[in-house]
């Protein structure tokens, strides 16, 4: 039985997956319906139609649970369905996109059943429509020619070379992030904007944001961006001087744990910088109060040293691969529950469709409280002691929070293989 439900849940969880992935494409997605096994809305009602409007020059997803109509920007839509689907049992789903339809239903006995059909001549209208959203980007509501043609995101026609897409699609989400973020914080049109871009590399998405929000919030924009590769600083130096930038921008090749900025920032960013590079720009963040922190983590590999091949993990720790993902995991794990217990409400979402990009993982916290906070911080001990090991954002902060290095708890271990004995006389 306990092999059944194993193999349900892992199935369901990756349903799950492709259902949201669908749900969220900007691009494609028209409406979807999900009926589940308990009342979701008001009047007892167990079913959720899902669709995305156009609202102020923007893409909201309206939940739709009865009488109820609730419209949310797609951090947020994301998060309340990410919940739904976790806690509430699905008895079926329809998703319908401009490409397919996929229908899901859970049988009496515990089985996915999933079935898909293509897209036919039938569905061009609804096609068309939603391809009409691309003209909804963030960096289409203003001119951004230049900007693109800097930045080499397109060719000397204005067109998006092809090399590019993919990451002028993550760009565009992430702006759509920064957005809500700014929301959020009660950003007003003028208000001066602090940010520092941490492991910035091209400073795609920096540069990016100075643009979309000076044009669209009417406010001033400092950035600073930190790399320690010089040469990639050069380069992002010249491009703000083609912009026409250089009293607002900086860009600084160095250690960003030595780096002390003059005026705090608001928004602390990081895409994809390696390894504990994510660490240092929270760590970054927390020690001076940013208002919001937002990192897409790429790899991670400091914690696999420490969690070791033993104990009552070894069957998962043995296998390299398997020790590596959940390597990932525990990472992003620990550090949004070190966010939270450094007083950020945080999330972790899919800021964009795996097929983009495999690091698609966005954490994202925004200053709630102080730091210190009770639940948050012994959810995190409970964590680390678990799992034997202290990740490096606990080491890197412990000046701030010295509970974070708390005493560790051993808890009872498996007895080591050959070493098992039978009661006597069995």
């Amino acid at each position: 039985m306990s092999k059944i439900k194993d193999e349900f849940q892992e199935d369901w969880n990756k349903t799950a997956r492709e259902i949201t992935a669908m749900i969220f494409d900007v691009q494609s997605f028209i409406s979807s319906t999900l009926t589940f096994k308990a009342p979701v809305g008001p009047d007892q009602n167990a079913e959720l139609k899902i669709r995305a409007i156009e609202a102020n020059g923007d893409t909201l997803w309206q939940f739709v649970k009865g009488p109820v109509a609730e419209n949310m920007p797609r951090v947020a839509a994301m998060c309340a369905l990410s919940e739904l689907l976790r806690t509430v049992p699905v008895d079926e789903a329809h998703v319908m996109t401009a490409d397919q339809d996929l229908h899901c239903r859970i049988s009496k006995k515990g089985r996915v059943l999933l079935s898909r059909s293509r897209k036919d001549l039938k569905r061009e209208a609804e096609k068309s429509r939603a391809h009409d959203r691309e003209k909804d980007y963030p960096l289409t509501r203003f001119d951004s020619s230049k900007l693109l043609l800097v930045l080499g995101f397109s060719d000397a026609q204005g067109e998006i070379k092809p090399s590019m897409h993919a990451k002028y699609r993550q760009v565009n989400e992430f702006l759509r992030i920064i957005d809500t973020t700014l929301d959020e914080l009660e950003i007003k049109p003028g208000d001066p904007l602090n940010l520092t871009d941490v492991g910035c590399g091209k400073a795609y998405l920096s540069f990016a944001a100075k643009a979309y929000v000076e044009a669209t919030r009417s406010a001033v924009i400092r950035f600073t961006g930190i790399d320690w590769n010089e040469t990639v600083v050069a380069s992002c130096r010249r491009m703000t001087e083609t912009m026409g930038w250089n009293d607002t921008v900086e860009f600084i090749a160095g250690d960003i744990a030595k780096y002390k900025p003059q005026t705090a920032p608001h928004l602390v960013l990081s895409l994809h910088a390696c390894d504990t590079a994510t660490d240092e720009a929270m760590a970054f963040g927390v020690e001076n109060s940013a208002r919001a922190i937002l990192c897409a983590p790429c790899c991670q590999h400091e914690l696999q040293s420490k969690m070791g091949s033993t104990g009552p993990n070894r069957a998962i720790l043995r296998n390299g691969i398997l020790k590596e993902r959940l390597a990932d995991i525990l990472t992003d794990a620990f550090r949004a529950q070190i966010l939270r217990a450094m007083g950020y409400r945080t999330q972790v979402v899919e800021f964009i469709e795996q097929g983009a990009t495999a690091r698609n993982i966005l954490i994202r916290g925004v200053r709630a409280s102080r730091s210190g906070a009770t639940n948050a911080l012994a959810e995190y001990l409970e964590l680390r002691d678990a799992w034997k090991c202290t990740p490096f954002l606990a080491e890197r902060l412990a000046s701030r929070c010295p509970e974070l290095l708390a005493e560790m708890h051993e808890s009872p271990s498996l007895p080591e293989r050959g070493r098992e004995r039978s009661p006597a006389g069995v």
